[in-house]
């Protein structure tokens, strides 16, 4: 080693300040800092490359790695940590960056694919909702208008049923109130029978004189005759009637108990599709509305995420 070799003790420390100085602005940050001549000797120059190209692999390392994590950021996975230059350590560090960016790469892409099949199902979910719902609610309309009208016709069939069972009850009543009379003409019938054969027995006593009256007392008793057959015939009838109204009052009485059902039926499918008087009781057009609002409101959720 020649003399030009060894670095002088005077010029050492000043070497060495240098050096210390670089090294401290490059600890504060400054990775610019650079250490300038120190010497014309092979161990200045020596100590000049060592500590400059470590400087410079730091910078090119730190440089590299904040841009190709603002790219990533910004989502530009397709940088690359550039590692020309770089040795050992700094090197495998740069290539796993690269590869973590490329895992996130395909990572924000699926990602992107999920929110992009969320969205899809989203609109195919609000869209299969709004279908539904306004079928729902058409549907619930005509059924709530069928329904109410199919009410108005039970209650007026009780009305009209009600109507028929009273005026069949009349008719057993005035039926009644004929045979109570057709007896009355009975008994009249058989007393003038009776008053006929005595004066058809008084007119035989009195001989010619009675004659003429023997004859008005046989017309009387063949009328009386007559108007007894004529009232069984009446009895008969009204003997029918009155089973016939009887039997149509059984009948009435149970399609009248029918129609009530029915109408109680029908009255609580329209109250299930119309709502009923609470708020909270609503119908299907009602809970078209609530299914689609809340429909809605998941879907916004969902393309908010």
């Amino acid at each position: 080693m020649s003399k030009r070799d060894i670095i002088p003790s005077e010029s050492l420390d000043d070497a060495v300040r240098v050096v210390i100085d670089v090294c401290s602005r490059a600890r504060g940050g400054d990775l610019e800092a650079r250490v300038t001549f120190i010497g014309e000797s092979a161990q200045a120059a020596g100590l000049r490359a060592a500590v400059n190209g470590l400087l410079d692999q730091t910078d090119a390392f730190v440089r590299e790695a904040g841009a190709a994590s603002a790219a990533a950021a910004e989502g530009r996975f397709h940088r690359k940590f550039l590692d020309q230059g770089l040795n050992g350590v700094y090197r495998t560090a740069a290539q796993q960056i690269t590869h973590s960016n490329q895992v996130m790469s395909r990572t924000a892409a699926e990602f992107a694919g999920a929110a992009q099949g969320r969205l899809r199902l989203a609109d195919q979910l609000e869209s299969a909702v709004l279908t539904v719902s306004e079928q729902v609610a058409t549907a619930a309309t005509e059924m709530g208008a069928s329904a109410n009208g199919l009410a108005d016709f039970a209650r007026e069939a009780v009305t009209d049923a009600e109507r028929g069972l009273g005026t069949v009850s009349s008719l057993r009543s005035s039926s009644d109130e004929i045979r109570h009379a057709v007896d009355l003409i009975n008994k009249v019938a058989a007393q003038t029978r009776l008053l006929a054969l005595n004066a058809t027995i008084e007119a035989a006593r009195a001989g010619t004189a009675g004659r003429g009256f023997g004859v008005v007392a046989n017309e009387v008793k063949s009328l009386a005759n007559e108007t007894s057959a004529s009232s069984e015939e009446i009895m008969r009838q009204v003997a029918t009637v009155q089973q016939a109204a009887a039997d149509a009052i059984g009948v009435l009485e149970a399609v009248t108990a029918r129609i009530r059902e029915m109408s109680g039926l029908v009255d609580g499918i329209a109250r299930a599709v119309d709502g009923g008087q609470d708020v909270t009781d609503g119908g299907l057009s009602q809970l078209a509305e609530v299914l689609q609002g809340e429909v809605s409101r998941f879907v916004t959720m969902i393309r908010e995420a």
